[in-house]
């Protein structure tokens, strides 16, 4: 929903202001629950996976190898959100027909936004790695690699940022949502992204039970683009129908670790692994095995952003809110992002205190390789990261350093 007029035009009076976040700031709108530092606490540790296939030739002249590593990781994470950019006008303009004269006149037609800043590090905590080495008949040779064991205890990705509230004349949706919200960040590797989406706060009594372990859906996170439908999501080898051998075992990787999921160095009880057909399995497991029996849960906040919506209603090009350098976009194109963001105020049975807790889903398309079925254009390779965090403080001045292990203070 729109923010509250007052609000709006009390922005626009007072004018810009920039100030460190307060969590249940009204200005934020459904952002009010992020501001403060969040962490995979003692609770949480590990509970952090990301999976991503990468370009990788391990003999140049092998030419059965696939092109490419599936590498997965566990890790631990600092999400700090630290700054409100209050009253921010972006300033537009719009066509009435004047009611007494019945002539068209062009009116100021702004729209305010608050934005509020973020720093994300995470640190790799355990990796592992799988390759197509070989094939022959109708056996495959799959091997590992230690390329990844230089980033344990290290940073494997950081990424500043703003999430946007878009306070007011914003566009609908088919379906009736508002396009409220969004998300906008940096990526060192050579990457900047904005997308945009919903929110949605919601009563946990008013959540039918079958929908409750559900708020985050599954990822298939099998790469796009192996077999003869545009779609597949097989795992199994390609076959020649004369032979019966073995012609592209394209997601070998892939079914490599949905026979052997990933469990990283960290156990976590009743976690079967990490793996590529069902990513999202953790969170669930945590909702179940911890969240849930912390206490009461209150409210549920739901953000959902997406990089591919048409988010002007103009129909702009494909793929317009990804930027990447030329490097990237020659050899590995992120090419579109979504993300859902679930946020959980849970009041402690223990204590009575009220606990914040996030869990995410971030998907991340990476177009590279020509594909080997036949169709055009390369394949896709999703790129998944979840994470449960609790929040361990409020935003502060010196907040976000504690996130830069590898030059403390």
């Amino acid at each position: 929903m729109p923010l509250d007029k007052n609000l709006i035009e009390n922005m626009n009076s007072t004018g810009r202001e920039i100030y460190v976040a307060d969590q249940g700031d009204e200005y934020l709108g459904a952002l009010r629950w992020l501001p403060g530092t969040w962490e995979n606490t003692s609770e949480l540790k590990g509970h952090g996976f990301n999976m991503i296939a990468l370009p990788f030739i391990s003999d140049p002249n092998n030419p059965r190898e696939n092109g490419y590593r599936l590498l997965m990781n566990q890790y631990e994470e600092i999400l700090s959100f630290e700054l409100v950019d209050k009253g921010v006008p972006n300033r537009g303009s719009k066509s009435v027909r004047d009611p007494a004269t019945g002539q068209i006149v062009t009116l100021q037609d702004d729209q305010t936004v608050v934005a509020l800043t973020y720093e994300q590090v995470v640190t790799q905590i355990d990796f592992e790695d799988s390759y197509l080495e070989n094939f022959s008949g109708t056996t495959s040779k799959l091997s590992k690699t230690n390329i990844s064991a230089v980033f344990n205890k290290n940073p494997i990705h950081h990424e500043p940022g703003l999430w946007l509230h878009m306070t007011d004349k914003n566009i609908f949706r088919d379906n009736g949502v508002e396009l409220s919200i969004a998300r906008m960040g940096s990526i060192p590797h050579g990457n900047s992204f904005t997308a945009v989406g919903s929110s949605r706060e919601i009563k946990w009594e008013q959540i039918p039970a079958d929908q409750k372990p559900n708020l985050i859906p599954n990822i298939n996170g099998v790469v796009v683009g192996g077999g003869s439908d545009p779609d597949e999501r097989a795992l199994d080898p390609l076959f020649n129908p004369n032979t019966g051998d073995i012609d592209i075992d394209y997601f070998a990787p892939y079914r490599y670790f949905h026979n052997n999921p990933f469990k990283g160095s960290v156990n976590i009880d009743g976690f079967s692994g990490f793996e590529p057909v069902d990513t999202t399995l953790l969170l669930r497991n945590s909702f179940e095995k911890i969240l849930d029996k912390i206490g009461t849960i209150k409210n549920v906040t739901r953000l959902h952003v997406d990089s591919t919506i048409d988010h002007a209603g103009i129909n702009r090009v494909a793929n317009p809110s990804i930027g990447n350098t030329p490097f990237i976009t020659r050899q590995s194109d992120a090419t579109a992002m979504n993300c859902t963001f679930i946020i959980y105020e849970i009041e402690d049975s223990s204590t009575g205190n009220l606990r914040y807790f996030l869990q995410y889903a971030q998907n991340v398309i990476l177009d590279f390789i020509g594909r080997p079925d036949g169709h055009p254009g390369r394949a896709r390779w999703p790129h998944v990261s979840i994470n449960t965090l609790e929040r361990v403080s409020g935003a502060s001045p010196k907040a976000i350093m504690k996130a830069f292990s590898s030059r403390p203070e």
